[in-house]
């Protein structure tokens, strides 16, 4: 099932048929280097797709995770992490396969994101964190509208946020 489309992107589920590529990528320098992930083993990945496969696109679950998937071939481009804290802010991040860096996909699918969120969840901020030493991460989330807010030392990250309009 397929939950929005982009020109050259869709998200859908995550499925089973993902984990050998999100491994993949996972265990790649380049796209662990800024992420927090704590076990990317394959049993690891294995568990992460069982537990976020069935998330619903825009719920009020707490978290969810998406597969960010090419519409010419289908192919796994990366992964879509949504946070949903009630009548407080919507959290995303975007993890992009290193096979598909420097294509413009993180920002094609998080404009599409953004987009619906705030037809979805108007008056709802949307927040993304991120590494200070991450500067392709910054570049990218300043020219989707995000203005920094912070440097949560708890969190070890920027606060980048999209305010309700």
């Amino acid at each position: 099932m397929k939950f929005l489309e982009t020109e050259r992107l869709y998200l859908r589920n995550l499925m089973p048929e993902d984990v050998e590529e999100i491994c993949d990528y996972r265990n790649n320098e380049e796209c662990r280097k800024y992420q927090r992930w704590d076990d990317f083993t394959q049993e690891a990945v294995t568990a992460f797709v069982e537990k976020y496969g069935a998330d619903e696109f825009l719920s009020t679950k707490e978290e969810e995770h998406f597969a960010v998937c090419s519409a010419e071939n289908d192919a796994l481009v990366g992964e879509l992490a949504y946070f949903y804290s009630a009548g407080d802010c919507i959290t995303l991040g975007i993890s992009i396969s290193y096979k598909y860096h420097k294509k413009g996909f993180a920002y094609e699918m998080l404009t599409e994101v953004i987009r619906q969120i705030q037809l979805r969840y108007s008056g709802m901020d949307i927040v993304g964190l991120i590494e200070k030493e991450n500067v392709k991460s910054i570049g990218l989330f300043e020219k989707l509208g995000f203005v920094q807010e912070c440097y949560a030392e708890s969190m070890g990250s920027y606060v980048y946020v999209i305010y309700e309009k």
